[in-house]
């Protein structure tokens, strides 16, 4: 399943998310502890809210509304894209392809892009050599046993009603989290997807490009194929 289908599957309907999350929660802290994360953000972000009790921390409860709208706004998107882990990846790479230079002919940039042709096909991208390599590439990262874990791990649902509220509010706080954070190490790329209404969703694909963002902060690529290179290495596309 792919990392996208996995989020879908989070948002598509209470009836849907009810027959995923029948196991009781007693069972499900003990087999998957990472839940109590959940449930501790949700505790957290509820509390967070307290500050709207006093004037002086207006702009921290404003924050926070506008958070929740912008949740909502994410959501809407998951099901407006055929793909929107791998939209969301290419509009990072469309922005680093801007900037660094092309690779060779015979080189790993370019056969990548050629043997994910079809796949990205339905991305309808133009703009040359360098968006074809980012869509193509945005698609192989998606379709990785690795996102497809890390959205499958932060995104199902893992308990029963009875709590499900809690740690779908602690989801939120760790979107919230990872879009401010975001924000910080690059805010060209946040301000691409706050424009796109998908930078809360950044959460579910921040394990795959944290450290592509930082590296080439640092200028560690020269060209496409040293990019696709370290993808490769890292992620096996």
């Amino acid at each position: 399943m792919q990392a996208s289908d996995y989020l879908r599957m989070k948002f598509q309907s209470d009836r849907h998310l009810a027959e995923v999350a029948q196991r009781g929660f007693i069972t499900v802290v003990e087999s998957m502890p990472g839940v109590l994360v959940d449930i501790y953000s949700g505790f957290e972000r509820a509390s967070w809210y307290s500050s709207c009790l006093f004037p002086k921390y207006n702009e921290v409860c404003r924050e926070l509304s506008d958070e929740e709208v912008r949740s909502f706004n994410a959501i809407q998107s998951i099901f407006e894209y055929n793909d929107v882990i791998a939209h969301m990846i290419f509009l990072y790479l469309k922005s680093v392809s801007d900037d660094i230079k092309e690779g060779s002919e015979n080189g790993s940039a370019l056969k990548l892009t050629r043997n994910m042709a079809g796949l990205a096909a339905h991305m309808n991208i133009s703009g040359g050599t360098r968006y074809a390599f980012a869509a193509s590439a945005s698609v192989a990262l998606s379709r990785t046993g690795f996102m497809s874990k890390i959205a499958a791990e932060r995104a199902l649902p893992r308990m029963s009603w009875s709590i499900f509220a809690i740690q779908f509010f602690g989801i939120q706080q760790h979107c919230a989290l990872a879009a401010r954070h975001l924000k910080t190490i690059s805010p060209e790329y946040y301000q691409i997807l706050y424009d796109a209404k998908l930078e809360m969703l950044y959460y579910f694909v921040e394990p795959i490009l944290n450290e592509m963002i930082q590296r080439v902060k640092s200028r560690d690529f020269l060209n496409l194929d040293e990019l696709t290179d370290f993808m490769q290495r890292k992620y096996g596309v």
